[in-house]
């Protein structure tokens, strides 16, 4: 069977999840960023061990001491280049994972830990902490689809609160119906193609808006933000 790099988002996420992590897949070019408390751990996944791998855990520790990297549990246990990565990621105080894509149960384990000492405050480490914070819904990590950021679902919220309640300012979004402080300069930039203006600081659905929310009925995103809208009214 020909596995995927997203095979094996979901038993690591499920693995982080259990321990109390709010995981998120496609975050800022991270494979997974995960945050429980003070701690940010980033997870890069790959289906063969490369050099490629390795430089992309090196990267993402500006952010963080707490990278792993996740490749498939090794049919052997002493699998030589399995073994020759994880004594390379030791010296390099990077974390290591396995994902058992060939079980049924395609179970997570943590084989190495990093040897972080702590959390790292920079830029880079607030700006992953704050999307992870930010997002409601999640994308699966490894995948190549749309990844739903942080801003994007801001963006459809205004979209599903416009279809709702008509045009609106951006006083309106963010005092009555509570969006986030940057409404304004979202309607403004419109980057989507969303919204229109209908008056002096008032803006309404697009046509380019109805069509994304008719065809993304579906998504999520959409119900759950269509319901929220709902019920408020």
């Amino acid at each position: 069977m020909k596995y995927k790099e997203a095979d094996m988002y979901k038993p690591i996420r499920n693995l982080l999840a259990d321990q109390g992590f709010t995981v998120r897949g496609e975050v800022k070019g991270c494979d997974i960023a995960a945050v429980k408390d003070d701690m940010l751990w980033v997870v890069e996944m790959k289906l063969s061990i490369n050099l490629k791998l390795v430089f992309q855990a090196m990267e993402r520790k500006t952010a963080t001491d707490w990278v792993f990297v996740a490749v498939p549990r090794p049919k052997k246990a002493r699998d030589g280049t399995f073994l020759q990565l994880k004594r390379l990621l030791s010296k390099l105080e990077i974390g290591l994972m396995t994902v058992a894509l060939d079980s049924p149960a395609k179970l997570a384990e943590i084989i190495l830990f990093p040897s972080g000492k702590a959390d790292k405050v920079n830029k880079k480490s607030e700006s992953l902490r704050k999307e992870v914070a930010g997002r409601i819904s999640d994308t699966t990590g490894g995948s190549q689809g749309t990844v739903n950021t942080a801003y994007r679902e801001r963006c459809v919220r205004i979209a599903c609160l416009l279809e709702a309640y008509g045009d609106l300012s951006a006083k309106e979004l963010t005092n009555i119906h509570g969006c986030e402080g940057d409404a304004y300069s979202i309607l403004r930039t419109n980057y989507y193609n969303w919204y229109e203006k209908i008056a002096r600081g008032r803006f309404g659905l697009s046509s380019s808006g109805n069509v994304y929310l008719r065809e993304n009925a579906a998504e999520k995103l959409v119900i759950f933000y269509r319901m929220k809208a709902e019920y408020a009214l």
